[in-house]
């Protein structure tokens, strides 16, 4: 799951012709490196796509990233491969010497990682105002 492959979609965001996922956007701002995840859902094939993108990141910018924060503000459901990349990107990152946090679950997701005990291995947070302007 850790193989890069690139992917077809532009980044618009910052007026680059820089490739990107389609079902993750990737930015990293002082050290802080921010997954914005695509949704509704994270299956099979969406998982795959978000590691591989994340994980070239991580190991692109390697020990100058301090921290990584994965966005689920717009999914509304996650497969158990999804999990399973949650893990697989928080494994890189630990590598990197960096901290993982979620933020944006909805309710039933966050009962959901409760559930796996998963929030033992990540920071989970709500999304605020103060998250936005930190990355």
């Amino acid at each position: 799951m850790t193989e890069y492959t690139p992917m077809n979609g532009f980044n618009v965001n910052n007026g680059t012709t820089q490739r990107r996922s389609l079902f993750v956007d990737v930015t990293v701002t002082n050290g802080a490196m921010k997954a914005c995840i695509a949704g509704p859902r994270i299956g099979e094939r969406e998982a795959t796509i978000v590691a591989n993108a994340i994980n070239a990141q991580l190991k692109e910018f390697g020990n100058k990233v301090t921290s990584l924060t994965l966005d689920f503000s717009e999914v509304q459901f996650i497969s158990s491969l999804g999990l399973g990349m949650c893990i697989d990107v928080r494994n890189t990152a630990e590598k990197c010497n960096a901290n993982t946090s979620i933020v944006g679950l909805t309710s039933h997701l966050k009962e959901l990682f409760e559930m796996m005990r998963l929030d033992r291995l990540f920071t989970i947070h709500a999304k605020s105002a103060n998250f936005d302007s930190a990355a």
